[in-house]
């Protein structure tokens, strides 16, 4: 059976994809110092979604499912500001796990007995990626804000009417330059504290002589 979306309104549609579009810009060029905002907020969203979730399945109302959702929210925006680097690999090991399962044509159609190919792919995916990114999530962090980035506004442009190709193609330029632009300023960042980081050595390893008396 089909299901009819409701159509979006132009003047909400012009909102959401220039908040997407800004979103995936910030992202893009500075999310190695924005980050820890982000992935405050985006473990609020998941936090609150699987509240309401669990809220109207348990209670059977959706009054229970906004009460846990507002619980979910704070619960998930404590855990993810205060881990905030388990939080963005796993993040980026859910995403991949995502594109696995769709290139599989995953259909979330699950059999009692059986085991779901696709799903067990998409989980060996999210559990090695979110490893590897957790390992170099340091060096990684400009690429994945980056590519994050690009996917927003990739979305935004397309909300926003644009075309898909066109989209896409945005999309991945803002990805490339964005992470370029955000490797080097994270590597000037990491040069300069290392460089303080053995002026200050050397400045504790050099013996101080005190000055000489003044002469009778």
């Amino acid at each position: 059976m089909a299901v009819n979306f409701p159509a979006i309104a132009p003047e909400a549609s012009l909102i959401i994809g220039g908040i997407l579009v800004i979103a995936g810009l910030l992202l893009a060029f500075w999310g190695h110092g924005v980050w820890s905002a982000v992935m405050s907020m985006i473990g609020a969203l998941l936090g609150s979604a699987v509240g309401y979730l669990f809220g109207a399945a348990v209670s059977g109302s959706d009054l229970g499912g906004l009460v846990l959702a507002i619980v979910g929210a704070i619960i998930g925006r404590i855990l993810f500001s205060k881990l905030v680097k388990v939080a963005l690999a796993f993040l980026v090991g859910v995403l991949a796990g995502a594109l696995v399962y769709a290139v599989l044509n995953g259909r979330a159609t699950f059999n009692a007995g059986t085991l779901d190919a696709p799903l067990i792919a998409a989980l060996l995916v999210v559990v090695v990626v979110f490893g590897v990114s957790y390992y170099f999530i340091d060096d990684l962090i400009g690429v994945i804000t980056a590519a994050i980035g690009g996917l927003l506004a990739a979305a935004g442009l397309y909300v926003l009417n644009v075309a898909t190709i066109l989209a896409a193609v945005a999309g991945i330029a803002l990805f490339v330059i964005g992470a370029v632009v955000q490797t080097r300023a994270i590597n000037r960042k990491r040069r300069i504290r290392e460089e303080q980081k053995a002026m200050a050595a050397q400045a504790q390893a050099t013996p101080y002589y005190p000055p000489p008396p003044p002469p009778p």
